[in-house]
């Protein structure tokens, strides 16, 4: 069995391949006990920096002399920490078919390049973009194309720096927070999803269509995720359809993945993909919507060379992000209340008292709450 050496994981992420019979080491910057990923009753290899490949290499070869024998695999499941694992596997000389690619992954993660890729090769599911260096063109583009935009970093995350523009006086508005360069995008109107699936061989196993519920101060935030999503099977079939294809078209043939998509006037229009398992506890949604959760899926790809089944074991489950600011109790008053309502599988704080402010970004949301609901409609 394959000694797994994981990336900054998360106990579901570490207990999913040791179920499955692999030897699992974690990953981590020095000093690890500052981690909060660190569990100090599992392995761990620590280094100076988690982004230093050859690093990385050299730490496991000295730990492990056979890693190049076919015997180990680096895994990585954020944005950075996926790349990072595939140029890692490159190095170790693990088999191609069980890691995403470097080249992929740089695609995914450039958003201009995508944006390109889409529309050479899918250009139904694109629609205009441009790279801008400055507060006078995000202006010039405006009155060119004289419809509403988005605004967003080039290297940005969980909605940071991500403004909608309707009129000049959203840009003035926004002005001081733009970073550039920047890339300008359509704005498309709609209900916006996520497709979740998982590749091997370049074979694609659609795992579900995850509804967005968006808000925070920029409108853009995403503060609630619904699994499966309400919509008709035309609707899913649609969205699956406009994923795969993109997968393919960038050549992806492993791993886990998960791409935004906005249904506008019934149209796919693809927002961006990551070659990694959704954030905001999307693969922990998975165990209950499919059977598995996605760490359960990747160990068992990598092991059998096969899928996993669908099974659900619930109709549906969400999780909702929650805005604190006005609430009144202690915290653990609003964990145990939460707790005792009967569709509540977990409450959890992620901002403490004196940290919460506006939820301008990911980062900046201070509680979640994960519903579970069995044989009934997700109300």
């Amino acid at each position: 069995m394959l000694h797994a050496y994981i990336i900054q994981p998360r106990f579901e992420v570490i207990t999913a391949f040791l179920k499955l019979g692999y030897r699992v080491t974690q990953v981590l910057d020095c000093p690890p006990q500052a981690q909060e990923a660190f569990r100090s009753e599992y392995d761990s290899l620590t280094v100076s920096s988690i982004g230093n490949v050859v690093e990385i290499v050299d730490a496991i070869y000295q730990s492990y002399p056979s890693a190049g024998e076919g015997t180990a695999i680096c895994i990585g499941l954020g944005d950075q920490s996926s790349l990072v694992a595939s140029l890692v596997n490159e190095l170790l000389g693990v088999a191609k078919t069980k890691y995403t690619s470097p080249l992929t992954l740089s695609i995914l993660r450039n958003k201009p390049l995508l944006r390109s890729v889409l529309d050479s090769s899918l250009p139904q599911y694109s629609g205009y973009f441009r790279v801008v260096n400055s507060l006078d063109e995000v202006y010039a583009v405006f009155r060119k194309i004289n419809r509403a935009l988005v605004v967003k970093p080039l290297n940005g995350s969980g909605s940071r720096g991500v403004f909608r523009i309707r009129s000049e006086t959203d840009i003035l508005n926004n002005s001081a927070s733009m970073c550039f360069p920047a890339l300008i995008e359509e704005y498309f109107c709609g209900d916006e999803f996520s497709i979740e699936a998982i590749t091997i061989n370049g074979k694609h196993q659609p795992l579900a269509v995850t509804q967005k519920v968006l808000g925070g101060e920029s409108g853009v935030v995403e503060i609630g995720q619904i699994q499966p999503a309400e919509i008709s099977e035309e609707s899913k079939v649609q969205l699956i359809e406009a994923a795969t294809s993109l997968l393919d078209a960038i050549k992806f043939r492993f791993g886990l993945s998960h791409t935004e998509i906005i249904l506008s006037d019934g149209v796919p229009k693809i927002v961006e993909s990551h070659g990694r398992v959704g954030g905001d506890r999307i693969a922990d949604l998975l165990r209950f919507t499919t059977g598995h959760d996605a760490f359960e899926r990747l160990a068992f790809a990598l092991s059998e060379e096969r899928f996993l089944p669908i099974e659900p074991i619930a109709y549906s489950s969400r999780i909702d992000f929650v805005d604190l600011l006005d609430h009144q109790g202690s915290d653990q008053e609003w964990k145990d209340k939460l707790l005792s309502e009967p569709h509540v599988y977990s409450a959890e704080i992620v901002k403490p008292v004196g940290e919460r402010g506006p939820i301008r970004c990911s980062a900046d949301r201070h509680a979640f709450v994960i519903s579970i609901f069995e044989g009934e409609a997700n109300q």
